[in-house]
């Protein structure tokens, strides 16, 4: 029995072990629309098709027709680039709060969306840098304000933080923010880029949200 659309979108999408929410996000559009896809309720067009079949590794004329292979021979085609991820951009109060749990319960309070060509997990989000602390006046590396952040929130062990940009919010705040992990030892800090604004020691006062693993900005 021949496949239809809608099980071809399923089954590759299953196969390359990505969820709905995933695929949706990549792409740029709602979970409910790749629902509607693999129900058979609507099918992708136009750039959504090209797209769909980019993120799945095949071809627009296999998801329409399940003609050709399913997977492009890459010794005829040049391989594809791995389509931008979508993520959410939130608010610094919402940052101290973002855990697996709340950014599954909380996208409607989302202030917009980028893209991100960083690898990232279904829970990355994107932060605007408010301030200068972290505008570096001698160069690089520097975080003007009204940049945009992408934080991983699955960083690993806090070991493969120093030296790196974090987000992270000090008990007693409800802002969380964004700084340089250093160790001094014995002594731990949150350090500005900018030398106009103080290191802030920390001693277990402090919870990391997440790694920033892109740093975008308009011009």
């Amino acid at each position: 029995m021949k496949s239809e659309m809608k099980d071809r979108i399923r089954s590759r999408r299953l196969q390359l072990d990505i969820t709905q929410l995933s695929l949706a996000k990549k792409l740029g559009i709602s979970r409910v629309s790749v629902t509607k896809w693999e129900g058979g309720a609507n099918k992708p067009d136009g750039e959504n098709l090209h797209r769909l079949a980019q993120v799945l590794s095949t071809t627009p004329e296999w998801l329409l027709y399940g003609q050709g292979d399913s997977i492009p021979d890459d010794t005829k085609v040049i391989p594809l680039m791995k389509a931008p991820a979508t993520v959410p951009i939130i608010s610094a109060v919402q940052a101290g709060l973002w855990t697996d749990s709340y950014a599954a319960a909380r996208l409607s309070d989302v202030i917009s969306w980028t893209q991100t060509t960083a690898d990232v997990s279904d829970e990355a989000f994107g932060l605007v840098v408010r301030g200068e602390s972290m505008t570096n006046p001698n160069g690089l590396p520097s975080i003007p304000e009204g940049s945009i952040v992408i934080v991983e929130p699955n960083y690993g062990q806090i070991d493969n933080l120093y030296g790196k940009i974090i987000v992270a919010i000090l008990d007693g705040s409800s802002e969380a923010t964004v700084k340089k992990l250093v160790w001094d030892s014995p002594q731990c800090y949150l350090m500005p880029l900018n030398p106009a604004f103080k290191p802030i020691p920390i001693d277990g006062d402090c919870r990391i949200v997440g790694k920033v693993v892109q740093i975008t900005q308009n011009l």
